[in-house]
């Protein structure tokens, strides 16, 4: 008689073990859908953030004057446009922006007016020092009509925020050819 008793509380017990089992796993399953979901959301916010290209203000807006260092990364900038109101994106959005555009690696040090109704296409185009109209004379440009800094040249001792020097490969200056 105490062996049929032990085998019905074998039996119970692994059913039970069973049942836990499967709960277990029908958890497992929901919380790997939720984080499914909550990844897949977040792409599509980041993916909408770099892609979209509107600007804070769509007519008018207002200037805005920043200064960029040369220990300044990319998302340390983008944080800054974000905090003084010029994008409504992410640093990390700024950063992505940054890397697929023309002007990857071309941020340059210096003091910029930015407008809230530039795109982050605009701003990159006066940061790389590109468009250059409207803003203050850098810092060692070379000249004093503005004629270099709106070309896009800059001085040979000018580097880029990713560390590449700009300028001097281009003009020639500082090396012998054999």
């Amino acid at each position: 008689m105490a062996k049929a008793k032990k085998k019905r509380k074998d039996a119970g017990y692994r059913t039970a073990v069973s049942g836990a089992k499967g709960v277990i796993r029908i958890l497992l399953y929901i919380c790997l859908a939720v984080v499914l979901i909550f990844l897949g959301r977040e792409a599509y916010v980041l993916g909408y953030e770099v892609f979209d290209e509107k600007p804070v203000d769509e007519s008018g807006g207002r200037e805005i004057t920043i200064s960029i260092t040369e220990d300044m990364s990319v998302m340390d900038v983008g944080e800054l446009l974000n905090e003084r109101g010029l994008i409504d994106e992410r640093p990390l959005a700024f950063w992505i922006q940054e890397h697929l555009s023309e002007y990857h690696g071309d941020i340059l040090p210096g003091t910029y007016i930015l407008n809230t109704s530039q795109t982050v296409e605009e701003m990159l185009e006066i940061m790389a020092q590109v468009n250059t109209e409207g803003q203050p004379e850098q810092e060692g440009s070379g000249s004093s009509s503005g004629d270099d800094a709106s070309s896009g040249s800059t001085s040979s001792g000018s580097a880029a925020l990713d560390g590449t020097a700009s300028g001097s490969a281009e003009s020639g200056e500082g090396g012998t050819q054999q």
